[in-house]
């Protein structure tokens, strides 16, 4: 007769695991790897009638977050990374407007990452 494993998890070193710093590098690795899915998808102007053609494809950016989240009480650092746009009109092509077409670059980039890493 076969037995199953059994996992059971505790909060305790799930919680010590992601407050340590190492895990920042796994987190930005993936951040990395959606904006490289999203650059080449996010929307170029025309050079003839935009002013700043590319701008809002040159404005990825990754940065690091430290993010404090209490737990029991007691505050708990969490390391990770974050993808962001820094241009001003990035609001407006990620959710459109009356006047600019919801293109939703940052979140096709997110699946298609998760469809190629089947999550």
């Amino acid at each position: 007769m076969a037995y199953r494993s059994k996992y059971v998890g505790k909060y305790n070193g799930l919680g010590r695991m992601v407050s340590r710093p190492w895990l920042a590098k796994p987190c930005r690795d993936a951040a990395v790897k959606m904006m490289h899915a999203a650059q080449p998808t996010a929307p170029v102007g025309d050079p003839n009638e935009d002013r700043h053609p590319g701008w809002y494809q040159r404005s990825f950016d990754v940065v690091p977050v430290n993010k404090n989240v209490p737990f029991r009480g007691q505050p708990r650092q969490r390391f990770g990374a974050a993808l962001i746009n820094t241009a001003p009109h990035a609001w407006r092509v990620e959710n459109g407007d009356g006047r600019v077409p919801r293109y939703a670059v940052l979140q096709r980039a997110v699946d298609a990452v998760k469809a190629a890493n089947r999550g």
